[in-house]
């Protein structure tokens, strides 16, 4: 999993306040446009790294979330965008205990000795990489001891690299870190989620595109609605989540989203932005049989 140097920034901005910051709030501290710091927030959500929430962006509770939480707890001071961004948890992940010159390590990653230099001199500062003489050439190994948390966190985006590589025709929804969902105009090798596995539950819907989870498994009726929420992208689609959740709420209730709570808000009649309205969904519903 590759960073940019404003994802970093956002992911310690978010750890570090006390309150749930606002899109705007970020753009100011980040100095850009908010359009920009949307567009990152989108970035990090497909990761698996925030979430958006009523009142802004926070932090999710995934495995590398809550690894990422920690590592910034124990470093607060470090400046995390030159140990994080761009390429270096890349070559992290090529150093270990036994020590490598750079030409050892050049070997096994796609990046140019020059860059591999520049980065593991200022991991040396840093105290995350030991630096070892071997005769005329320098070795270099992973200093578990101070930085182990950083190791368990640069491990864990390498494992889940496999598990959520997604078809190359396919477009990444959310990288929820143990699996990811997708959507394809192609039939695909995968498990069925979200708008497109509402058939099996009642509810019949004719679509431009199909909606998919890696690895295959059996995805329970709450993975089909928390998928499906995190799919939705207009009115439309936000109205078919309401509809699936009416047509089994007996079996959602215990489900939780940022975006139930708009749901619940529209089905007492409230009026809000993006969502259907409460007569646009008493119209939807007659269709499939619900009583509101």
């Amino acid at each position: 999993m590759k960073l940019t140097n404003h994802e970093v920034k956002t992911l310690c901005l978010t750890a570090y306040a006390e309150n749930t910051l606002s899109s705007k709030n970020l753009s100011q501290m980040l100095g850009i446009r908010q359009d920009s710091t949307s567009r990152i927030i989108t970035r990090l959500e497909k990761k698996g790294l925030i979430e958006r929430s009523d009142k802004g962006v926070i932090l999710t509770n995934t495995p590398q979330a809550e690894s990422f939480k920690k590592l910034y707890y124990k470093h607060r001071t470090s400046p995390f965008e030159t140990i994080l961004a761009d390429q270096r948890m890349n070559l992290l992940s090529k150093i270990n205990s036994t020590p490598k010159s750079v030409e050892e390590i050049n070997k096994d990653i796609s990046i140019s000795k020059r860059t591999i230099y520049n980065y593991i001199k200022n991991f040396v500062n840093l105290g995350i990489v030991k630096k070892t003489k071997m005769g005329k050439k320098s070795k270099y190994s992973f200093n578990y001891i101070l930085w182990g948390d950083l190791k368990v966190l640069v491990d864990m985006f390498t494992q889940i690299m496999p598990t959520t590589s997604i078809p190359k025709d396919a477009l990444l929804i959310k990288d929820y870190g143990d699996h990811v969902i997708f959507k394809s105009r192609k039939q695909q090798d995968a498990t069925v989620t979200a708008f497109s596995a509402y058939e099996k539950y009642g509810i019949q819907l004719f679509l431009r595109d199909n909606y998919y989870t890696l690895p295959k498994r059996d995805v329970s009726i709450e993975n089909v609605f928390i998928h499906s929420m995190d799919s939705a992208e207009d009115t439309t689609q936000k109205m078919y989540c309401i509809i699936f959740y009416l047509k089994n709420v007996d079996r959602l209730k215990k489900a939780k989203h940022p975006m139930i709570r708009y749901i619940k808000s529209v089905l007492n009649g409230r009026r809000i932005k993006g969502y259907p309205s409460y007569d646009e969904l008493l119209d939807r519903a007659t269709l499939y049989d619900i009583v509101m």
